[in-house]
């Protein structure tokens, strides 16, 4: 007869990182006739806005957006640096799992290179290359077997046992519009032309209070311009933000974490009372942010079940468990040297950017991306590039950990100009995160056997020592017994006063 279980439900969710997927995208465009023909390209400068992520009908992951790049250029008989400034556009696919019950996508867009080759004086073609980053919750539904129902629970004696696993309890995901004025330094001239802006966003607390989501951020920017005498400046300043999500539908005590997506920048000169201010400039920033909710889950549930009454036949099944997580964070020190070519008198403008970190042996590889523009001692503007791989310890302690990293340059930038060029000195930062996966078994289901003829020729009490490694339950299961009555006839307090050399009584049910 099958055996009536009491079961108890969990629905949480479960975060799947892919591999990241490349794109390549590119655009001719024409120098509009307030310009002058192209000398010379100095440099090109870009951010990635991504506005689109969907989960495709074939199980592919589909990314879109553009690029907002920025030609440095200097034009025709003219030695002052000047812009273009335009859009190009993307879509990219990559390869997912086709699972039709994932939701919550998010996909992390990096800028890996921008170049910018000039076909005539009136057009240029810029091509960039991006590496795309997806993730997505798939929905769980864990029922686990917690005690049995009514009268089949006489005689039963259950094994039962307690997990904790850190799971997603959910996302809650908000666009917003971010606008803040910017006084340039005073005793210098107006922006005549703002050459290239970027932004990073970083998160700074997300607390859950009462049903709201707070989070909080800071926004730095950088922004080249040129004064109205020809002379370069740039503008860098660190903007705190906030928003208010709603929590509905979770505890107080859980945790939380914001990430943010760029979906538009802008930035011009003037106010939108002296649109003709040349010494202030207005940055327009629409981001999505992204926040994360996990919540500790302690899980019960029956090991092993047995019967004084009658023999029982167990199902079971295997119980996977992320356990032991842990946040930590690595930082490195980096000294990287970009040549240049030719002297270098002044460095103008430095940008480092990080990309998706993966674990190598023993060690973090990071690739990271870094620009430099310079004046050189002929008063002629440069760029250098490179891109690196950064090695950052992992220190893990144990194996069978499955780890995930993001990596950030969030320090100074420090450039020293050497003989060969520029060296860039900056610090790197790795924020992992590790859990075990742990299986366990858990009892399904069980049935009751009828009583063999033969049991009831056996004896009542046994006499008998503990083996090596045995356990007391899997005494009292062998002879059907009870582990407190076992404890109670040898007068034993608890499992840890038994010796291996100890003779036990054990009482056999009948």
């Amino acid at each position: 007869m099958e055996l009536k279980l009491q079961k108890a439900d969990h629905d949480y969710y479960e975060t799947i990182r892919f591999a990241p997927f490349p794109c390549e995208t590119m655009r001719e465009n024409i120098v509009p006739d307030s310009c002058g023909d192209i000398a010379r390209i100095v440099d090109t400068a870009g951010v990635v806005c991504l506005t689109g992520r969907e989960l495709t009908g074939d199980g592919r992951f589909c990314a879109s957006g553009s690029v907002e790049a920025s030609v440095l250029y200097i034009p025709e008989r003219e030695e002052t640096l000047h812009s273009l400034h335009f859009q190009i556009p993307f879509q990219c696919y990559g390869e997912g799992e086709g699972d039709a019950s994932c939701e919550n996508l998010d996909i992390r867009g990096e800028l890996r290179s921008i170049e910018t080759r000039v076909l005539n004086p009136r057009k240029v073609l810029t091509r960039a290359n991006l590496v795309l980053y997806p993730q997505l919750c798939r929905p769980v539904s864990l029922s686990v077997c917690t005690g049995v129902a009514g009268d089949d629970g006489e005689g039963v004696q259950l094994l039962r046992e307690q997990r904790e696993t850190r799971v997603t309890a959910g996302v809650r995901e908000k666009e917003f519009t971010f606008t803040e004025e910017l006084p340039l330094p005073s005793g210098r001239g107006g922006a005549e032309e703002i050459l290239s802006t970027r932004v990073d966003i970083r998160g700074a607390d997300s607390k859950l209070i009462g049903s709201k989501l707070v989070v909080k951020g800071f926004l730095s920017v950088t922004a080249l311009y040129r004064e109205s005498g020809g002379r370069l400046g740039i503008l860098q300043q660190e903007l705190p933000f906030s928003q208010i999500l709603e929590g509905n539908g979770f505890d107080e005590d859980c945790e939380s974490e914001a990430v943010y997506r760029l979906l538009s920048l802008d930035c011009r000169t003037g106010t939108e009372s002296a649109p003709d201010d040349a010494c202030t400039l207005t940055l327009t920033v629409s981001l999505c942010t992204r926040v994360m909710v996990w919540k500790r889950l302690g899980i019960d549930f029956i090991a092993d079940l047995y019967s004084t009454a009658a023999p029982v036949t167990c199902q079971r099944e295997e119980l996977e468990l992320s356990e032991d997580s842990q946040q930590s964070v690595r930082r490195q020190n980096v000294r990287e040297l970009l040549e240049t070519g030719s002297a270098v008198r002044s460095v103008i403008d430095t940008e480092i950017s990080c990309g998706g970190a993966r674990l190598e042996g023993e060690d973090w590889k990071i690739p990271v991306w870094a620009r430099c523009l310079y004046m050189d001692e002929s008063d002629a503007l440069g760029s250098a590039h490179r891109e690196f791989t950064v090695s950052i310890p992992a220190e893990l302690e144990g194996g069978g950990l499955e780890c995930q990293a993001e990596a950030f340059c969030r320090g100074d930038v420090i450039a020293n100009i050497t003989p060969e060029g520029v060296e860039l000195r900056f610090p790197v930062e790795c924020a992992v995160s590790s859990s075990r996966r742990r299986r366990c078994l858990c009892v399904s289901g069980g049935e009751r056997q009828e009583e063999a003829q033969e049991r009831e020729n056996t004896p009542s009490l046994i006499l008998r020592k503990m083996g090596e490694g045995e356990s007391l339950w899997e005494v009292a299961k062998q002879y059907r017994a009870t582990r407190e009555g076992i404890l109670s006839v040898n007068d034993l307090a608890d499992e840890s006063q038994i010796t291996s050399d100890r003779l036990l009584l054990i009482p056999r049910a009948r």
